[in-house]
């Protein structure tokens, strides 16, 4: 009789135990969510502000160097701000002018405004940058992006060195930019013949002219990463 009382003791204690424990908020689950989220890019540089993040479904906030994120996570600059981020596959960004750009898998989907992308050696796996208007594949390369305010505007895609394979939204053959070569793609555009027509050089004095005023390449406290290939793709134009 006394082990049955035992027992009975310990159950009811037990129980009263695990009353006391503090009930998880639906708000601390969210946050175990997001602490579980694999890491996939780090916020590495900020100039100037606006810089706003929206993490999830939450919203948009201001961002912070050093903050991560995930799939699905959205980073836009506005005014004179600018960001650069770093991705765990070795490919590096920067955006600026009115920006807005959402990590997925494999692709940096980029709605408005200026990117710069580059990778020193090859990415771990195949990255694209996803435009309203083409689409631009990574190949260990310096790649300038621009989308103008206007939604009909072309959409420019430009190497500053190395490789970029373009292709248009709805797939299909793809257009090679080589060194110091721009493209402008228009939206809704499906002649790939019409696009590898429309391939041109930049001459040298608009490549020195962009190479000093850009400041997604001037802009930040640490030099590009790539700029000695650049300036020999610019020594190299005629």
């Amino acid at each position: 009789m006394s082990k049955l009382i035992a027992i009975a003791l310990l159950l009811v204690g037990s129980t009263a135990l695990a009353s006391c424990e503090p009930a998880r908020t639906p708000e601390s689950r969210d946050d175990l969510v997001q602490e579980e989220q694999a890491t996939v890019a780090t916020i590495q540089d900020i100039v100037a502000n606006p810089v706003l993040v929206t993490l999830g479904q939450g919203e948009p906030a201001p961002a912070k160097a050093s903050q991560a994120m995930a799939f699905g996570d959205r980073i836009t600059t506005a005014d004179q701000a600018l960001a650069e981020v770093g991705l765990a596959n070795g490919a590096v960004f920067r955006i600026g002018g009115d920006a807005a750009l959402t990590l997925r898998p494999s692709q940096l989907l980029l709605d408005a405004g200026q990117m710069i992308t580059w990778v020193e050696g090859a990415v771990s796996e195949p990255l694209e940058i996803v435009t309203p208007a083409g689409i631009a594949g990574i190949r260990g390369t310096t790649v300038f992006v621009n989308i103008d305010g206007n939604p009909a505007a072309p959409v420019e895609f430009f190497s500053w060195e190395g490789q970029v394979a373009v292709r248009l939204t709805a797939g299909g053959e793809e257009v090679i930019l080589n060194s110091g070569e721009q493209l402008f793609v228009a939206p809704g555009e499906d002649d790939i013949e019409a696009l590898r027509q429309r391939v041109q050089p930049l001459d040298k004095a608009e490549a020195l002219q962009r190479l000093d005023e850009s400041a997604l390449i001037n802009g930040f406290g640490s030099p590009i990463p790539t700029r000695p290939a650049i300036e020999a793709t610019v020594e190299a134009l005629e």
